[in-house]
């Protein structure tokens, strides 16, 4: 008769070193290794290996860039990523959460903002009553849906910023407070509300240590009103961008009814909650060349501005020094897809961090670009299952992170 022996487990180092060098782009090869067995699912989870294979400063991406999506004719918003470790069909909001209380709260609700892994969105209720606003707040990681109290306002269009607990730690160290009863982590919401008409623009905060949202605020003072046309906030596609401490929100204006539009930024102060307003000392014959869509974004920590020319279908970057001027620093000339695709109203989708762009035509049709070659590969079936519609959100979140939430033990 035959003995049999078991096998002799390999320390935790030896299994360590051998994880550490699956390939860092092969995230799903990753995830299998992980559920091979509880060892290997341990080392894998430990938060001190996924920073070793995925350092914060490496060149290649330690992010998952996806985007959440309301088409027409589904009970809830849907996860669709370029990155298939999460599965290949397209996932509901819902599926994220561990419980949304109460119960089918977030049916027909519509993506605003997301940023850190925190999603907010504007909940069905508040979309028929003109004069009220219901949003949540969902983390995608910790699988926690947080419902915000009613905003009693009049609301044409919303515009919203949701911060992190990271942005809103002060320079000198100190921590953000720590949420109230009820709240899952601490967060902010900054809601842009137009009202009857695009000057009617008021600014809302809402903290999770504070019980109820501030006062509105004024966007536009008198003086901006008397001397301008046309004055708004662009609240779609371009949602706010946070950058060194301050929440964006990009704007246009022009002088008199027959003047090209100038644009500006219109800022709030992460820490003080104080706003400015700036003009954007770019040419002005570089900004009045007429443009498929703008958008703002950050470039090496510093603002810029991607704006999509119609003359060439040049894709310009301009970035913002710390003197407040504006230089351009990439201009790619696009290279379509041998089909036809119409640019009339483009919406341009980036990340946080990563550099991955996506841009969204007209017809919903949904283009990536290579940022280097300007080369437009048609992604629409392949991810997005026939396009997209005008309430899509991207969302950046860190592998690390989303290793930690999926593999805990």
């Amino acid at each position: 008769m035959e003995e049999t022996t078991e096998a002799t487990p390999l320390p935790d180092d030896v299994v360590r070193e051998i994880l550490l060098r699956v390939p860092t782009e092969d995230v799903a090869a990753l995830f299998r290794c992980a559920v091979t067995c509880k060892q290997w699912r341990a080392v894998v989870a430990d938060l001190s290996f996924l920073r070793q294979h995925w350092p914060e400063k490496a060149p290649h991406p330690s992010s998952v860039l996806g985007f959440f999506d309301s088409p027409y004719g589904y009970q809830w918003p849907l996860f669709i990523s370029p990155e298939k470790v999460l599965g290949a069909r397209r996932r509901s909001l819902g599926s994220f959460l561990v419980a949304a209380a109460p119960p089918d709260i977030l049916n027909r609700a519509v993506p605003l903002a997301a940023r850190g892994g925190l999603l907010v969105v504007r909940l069905a209720a508040g979309l028929l009553a003109g004069d009220s606003l219901r949003l949540a707040v969902c983390d995608i990681l910790k699988g926690t849906c947080d419902v915000l109290p009613p905003l009693q306002c009049r609301v044409s269009q919303c515009g919203c910023a949701i911060l992190t607990r990271e942005d809103c730690c002060s320079l000198d160290g100190q921590q953000a407070q720590t949420p109230s009863t009820g709240y899952s982590a601490f967060f902010k919401v900054l809601a842009m509300i137009v009202g009857t008409n695009d000057q009617d623009c008021n600014l809302y905060a809402f903290s999770s240590s504070q019980p109820t949202w501030s006062e509105p605020r004024k966007c536009f003072d008198q003086v901006w009103q008397r001397d301008t046309f046309g004055l708004r906030i662009i609240l779609r596609p371009s949602w706010a961008t946070v950058c060194r401490g301050v929440a964006y929100w990009l704007g246009s204006y022009s002088t008199d009814h027959r003047s090209s539009p100038r644009c500006f930024t219109f800022g709030v102060d992460v820490k003080t909650g104080e706003t400015s307003s700036t003009e954007l000392l770019i040419p002005a014959n570089q900004l009045s060349l007429p443009s498929f869509g703008r958008m703002l974004s950050v470039a090496g920590g510093n603002l810029s501005l991607l704006i999509l020319q119609k003359e060439g279908l040049r894709l310009d970057t301009w970035t913002r020094g710390d003197d407040g001027t504006w230089i351009r620093t990439r201009a790619i000339e696009l290279k379509p897809p041998k089909q036809v695709w119409d640019p009339v109203y483009v919406s341009i989708l980036s990340g946080e961090k990563s550099r991955a762009l996506f841009m969204s035509d007209a017809y919903g049709y949904v283009y990536k670009t290579d940022l280097e070659k300007g080369a437009m590969q048609d992604v629409t079936e392949e991810m997005f299952h026939g396009g997209l519609s005008l309430w899509v959100v991207p969302i950046e979140m860190d592998w690390p992170a989303l290793f930690m939430s999926r593999l805990a033990v």
